[in-house]
């Protein structure tokens, strides 16, 4: 999975430059893109610390095939797809009922930042 190679590392949030149109900046967080033991799959995880001091984990599996898969945890999505545009971005997509839910843009930037971009 050559077009990963990019994006395997731990990023660090930098939430004064964010822009949160819904919710509350996080305080700090961790975003995490791994490779699962076979190769196949990215492990995305994300840690982070709210304002109030509240701490949340989140991760899940991928495979950016471009084909819709089974999503492992039925309360957020049903399915997801994610597909690399280049070598310096790619999307992913969850999906209930057919109906996309969830599309998330990560890009990195010129700088070498990793640019993430949500839109519900």
């Amino acid at each position: 999975m050559v077009e990963a190679y990019n994006f395997l590392a731990a990023w660090q949030l930098f939430p004064e430059k964010g822009t949160y149109e819904t919710g509350t900046r996080p305080k700090s967080g961790i975003y995490k893109i791994e490779l699962s033991e076979g190769k196949k799959q990215l492990l995305i995880s994300m840690n982070w610390v709210t304002l109030e001091d509240q701490a949340f984990t989140s991760n899940y599996f991928v495979v950016p095939n471009g084909e819709e898969q089974s999503f492992d945890n039925p309360e957020i999505a049903d399915t997801i797809k994610s597909t690399f545009i280049d070598l310096t971005s790619f999307e992913t997509y969850f999906y209930r009922g057919n109906q996309i839910i969830l599309q998330v843009l990560h890009e990195i930037t010129p700088k070498g930042y990793l640019k993430i971009v949500q839109k519900h």
